[in-house]
């Protein structure tokens, strides 16, 4: 069997330097004759890579209309020369057109991921908005499986008018042997002072992600303990919103709270969340929340927002606390609870990967992934 895998996302030039994604399509490829990828160059020109039975293209960076317009091309030409079994759109704009039109033209069963974007409100971009839902409606409707990553989008989907023997819930997954907290308890690892309490957040610094209620939460706590260095805020990830976090936080007299770590890659990601106590992830709107999964996996305590697929993680004082969008002042209360109370965390923390562990564990993500696209060519 044969899988073409669509969507505009960009890679790097050296291709096989995305970690976490050619993690999920080597172990794919294991179910596979030919697992071949489309996505997008991070610049002008073309790019390729191949790696046993896994062939990568990165198309040049042009816009929407180019994307889909050569990856339907592409798409086809594997077809002709391979035979694909099934083509699978990770996005709804890029990939989602270009696998319908696919389907179209050469009647190969189609996939499209739906992560949650077609269902946000946008005040500031209505028009942009209104074009995804419809694009969104119409990929969903051409296409012979919707996949979902929580089951917060699997009734989104469903209210749509989706039928529900069409959607399957395929959610991400993590990797125990490398997101093991006994395995990074070490010198090198260990927290700098383990008297101050480590507040952290891994991600990127966008708009949307609630990170100016983390500052402000921040705040409270600082002025609650009068000032004390009893805690200290770890920030791991970059984006265009960390400049003005930073004037956020400048204004705020919490700058020496505060520690901008920068990007973290997916191989790194465990080193920084044995430097944490409590994860926290402030999100107003989130399809799941991929750091959640991991920071539980590490065995911490979590404080996230009740919005998307986070509940699907975060089960409210079993393995964290969910709190409500928009409430620095909660999310603060929380927050503080959990600083004084080591038992809470550790209860936390064991609770969180023994729940990642039953739902979540890798090999069993992959084969639930897999198995969406041979149950299409029975």
């Amino acid at each position: 069997m044969n899988v073409c895998f669509i969507g505009k996302h960009i890679y790097p030039k050296d291709i096989f330097s995305n970690e976490q994604d050619l993690k999920t399509w080597r172990s794919l490829s294991a179910y596979f004759g030919r697992l071949f990828v489309i996505a997008q160059s991070p610049d002008i020109f073309f790019h390729r890579g191949e790696e046993k039975n896994i062939a990568i293209y990165l198309l040049p960076r042009l816009g929407y209309p180019c994307f889909i317009t050569s990856a339907a091309i592409l798409g086809f030409y594997f077809n002709l020369k391979n035979k694909i079994d099934v083509f699978d759109a990770s996005e709804v704009i890029g990939g989602g057109m270009a696998v319908a039109i696919l389907k179209f033209f050469t009647g190969v069963k189609a996939v499209v991921e739906i992560q949650g974007e077609i269902f946000r409100k946008n005040e500031k971009e209505k028009l942009k908005n209104r074009l995804l839902k419809k694009i969104g409606r119409f990929v969903m409707r051409k296409a012979d499986r919707v996949r979902v990553i929580s089951r917060a989008i699997f009734d989104q989907v469903k209210s749509r008018g989706i039928p529900e023997n069409k959607i399957r819930l395929v959610s991400l997954r993590v990797d125990l042997k490398l997101f093991n907290p006994d395995s990074w308890v070490s010198e090198t690892y260990k927290k700098e002072d383990e008297a101050v309490i480590t507040l952290g957040y891994i991600g990127r610094l966008v708009d949307g992600k609630g990170l100016e209620d983390l500052l402000a939460a921040i705040s409270r706590l600082h002025q609650d303990y009068g000032g004390q260095e009893n805690f200290k805020a770890l920030i791991f990830g970059n984006g265009p919103l960390r400049p003005r976090l930073e004037k956020i936080a400048d204004k705020l007299k919490i700058n020496d709270k505060i520690e901008w770590r920068g990007f973290a890659p997916y191989g790194k990601v465990p080193a920084a969340l044995a430097q944490i106590d409590i994860f926290i992830y402030p999100s107003w709107h989130e399809g799941f929340g991929r750091s959640i999964m991991e920071a539980l996996a590490m065995e911490k305590a979590v404080v996230a927002t009740r919005v998307g697929g986070i509940p699907d993680l975060v089960k409210d004082g079993e393995n964290g606390f969910l709190v409500e969008p928009h409430n620095p002042e909660m999310l603060a209360g929380k927050i503080k609870e959990l600083i004084e109370n080591k038992g809470l965390r550790e209860k936390f923390g064991k609770a969180g990967r023994e729940w990642i562990s039953k739902n979540f564990e890798w090999n069993d993500g992959i084969k639930k992934f897999a198995n969406l696209f041979l149950e299409l060519k029975k």
